[in-house]
């Protein structure tokens, strides 16, 4: 990576990086407690939402959809046909990399970037397109894979999700 980031933006790439580092431990976790059995990817906590798999390529996705227009570059996508634990490994490191590897422009934190909320267009400034359209989406969906995986029995905690908190194994609230 070169030196030199906009200083404004660093901090929002760092947080991606960070919690796709957090993402990519909590699918490790769910691999080896389904030992190696895809079905789960297939798990929804309801009929009309998105099951595992699409959770989490669509918060890994979130990343890029606002550090490639920050970087200048067309949103780019790592996701495969491939919708196992090996296809959603190579998209998390991936995506890593590339991160790790852009230099934001100089002027990001005054662009204007655009995507889709589903039908709807959204057009904001660039830090008000982060805060309030990539990282609540981006917090959604690793939250539902978390989530998904809780509800099928996965062992995590909160210290999983955010790689702060820290419990004693067993730990329990109750």
């Amino acid at each position: 990576m070169t030196p030199y980031l906009n200083r404004f933006m660093t901090p929002y790439l760092n947080t991606f990086i960070t919690y796709l580092e957090n993402l990519q431990r909590i699918v490790e976790k769910i691999d080896k407690h389904f030992k190696d059995d895809p079905s789960i990817l297939q798990a929804r906590l309801a009929d009309d939402m998105f099951p595992l798999v699409t959770q989490m390529e669509i918060a890994i996705g979130f990343t890029l959809r606002s550090c490639c227009p920050l970087a200048g570059k067309e949103v780019i996508s790592f996701a495969s046909d491939e919708k196992s634990f090996n296809g959603i490994y190579a998209q998390i490191n991936k995506t890593m990399d590339y991160l790790r590897s852009i230099e934001l422009l100089d002027n990001s934190e005054k662009l204007v970037l655009e995507d889709m909320a589903g039908p709807a267009k959204v057009s904001l400034p660039a830090h008000q397109f982060i805060l309030c359209f990539t990282l609540p989406n981006f917090f959604f969906h690793l939250g539902m894979v978390y989530s998904i995986a809780r509800a099928n029995g996965v062992i995590l905690t909160k210290g999983d999700f955010d790689g702060l908190h820290q419990y004693p194994p067993g730990f329990s609230f109750e």
